[in-house]
C-alpha cells in the first residue's frame, strides 16, 4: 500500500519535471538548479509568514544561511516576484514592504486594474483590463501566475478530489492553422465575456471574495521545435 509520504512525493516529482526540462533544455548545472529550487523555498515559506528560526529548522541549516537567501531575494533576478508580482497580491498578503506595496499601488492605478473613487479610496476597475508588455519581467510575472493557477488546480482536483469548483482537462485535437487561430479569438472572446457576467453577478450578490483562476494552455503536441528535451 502506498503511504501518504510516497503519494505527496510522486506528485511533487511530477510538477518538479516541467522545471527539470527547462534546465535541460538551457544546460543549467544540476548544482545551480539546487540551489534555485532552495532560493524558491525560502521565498515561498518566507511569504507565507513562517519565521527565519522556524525556516532554518525546515532547511536543516542556521538562520544565518536563512537570512542570506534572504538577502538574494532582494537582488535584482527576483524583481519579477519582488515588483511585478506584488501588483497581482497587493490585496492578499500582509507580509510586504509598506513602501513596496504603495510602489505597486500607484502601478495598479496607473494601468487602470484599480480606481481611485471621489472619496480616496481604491477598489477594482469596473472594466477588465488585459495587460499587454513584452518586458521580460512582466512575462515572467505571467508564467508564475499562470503556474500558480494551474498548481492550485492540480491540489485541488486531484489531492482535494474537489469536483466541482476544481477541473483539469487535456484535449488533444488536429487543427489547420488559420482555423486555430480564429477559433482562439472567438473562444478568449466568449470566455472574457461570460466570466465578467459571472464576476459582476458575485460582486452585486456580495460574494466577489470567492475568488477563482483558470488557467489555459495550448502548444503544439509532441516534441517541441528548437532541441527542446
Amino acid at each position: 500500500m502506498v503511504s501518504v509520504r510516497e503519494m505527496q512525493l510522486r506528485l511533487v516529482f511530477s510538477l518538479v519535471k516541467p522545471a527539470v526540462r527547462a534546465a535541460a533544455r538551457f544546460g543549467i548545472p544540476i548544482r545551480a538548479l539546487g540551489e534555485l529550487v532552495r532560493l524558491a523555498y525560502f521565498e515561498h515559506l518566507s511569504r507565507s509568514g513562517m519565521s527565519v528560526a522556524d525556516i532554518a529548522k525546515r532547511f536543516g541549516q542556521t538562520p544565518r544561511h536563512m537570512r542570506s537567501l534572504a538577502q538574494r531575494l532582494k537582488e535584482d533576478f527576483f524583481r519579477a516576484e519582488r515588483d511585478v508580482g506584488l501588483a497581482r497580491e497587493v490585496a492578499a498578503l500582509a507580509t510586504w514592504d509598506a513602501g513596496e506595496v504603495r510602489a505597486a499601488i500607484r502601478e495598479l492605478v496607473g494601468e487602470e486594474r484599480i480606481e481611485r473613487d471621489e472619496n480616496g479610496r481604491l477598489h477594482t476597475a469596473r472594466q477588465y483590463v488585459v495587460l499587454r508588455s513584452d518586458e521580460f519581467h512582466h512575462r515572467i510575472d505571467s508564467l508564475n501566475h499562470l503556474l500558480d493557477g494551474t498548481y492550485r488546480a492540480v491540489l485541488h482536483r486531484l489531492v482535494f478530489d474537489d469536483r466541482e469548483t476544481a477541473m483539469m482537462k487535456t484535449i488533444s485535437f488536429s487543427a489547420v492553422p488559420e482555423q486555430l487561430v480564429d477559433f482562439l479569438r472567438r473562444l478568449e472572446g466568449e470566455l472574457r465575456r461570460e466570466l465578467a457576467t459571472l464576476d459582476e453577478n458575485a460582486t452585486y450578490q456580495g460574494q466577489a471574495e470567492q475568488r477563482f483562476t483558470m488557467a489555459l494552455t495550448l502548444a503544439p503536441a509532441g516534441e517541441a521545435r528548437r532541441g527542446d528535451s
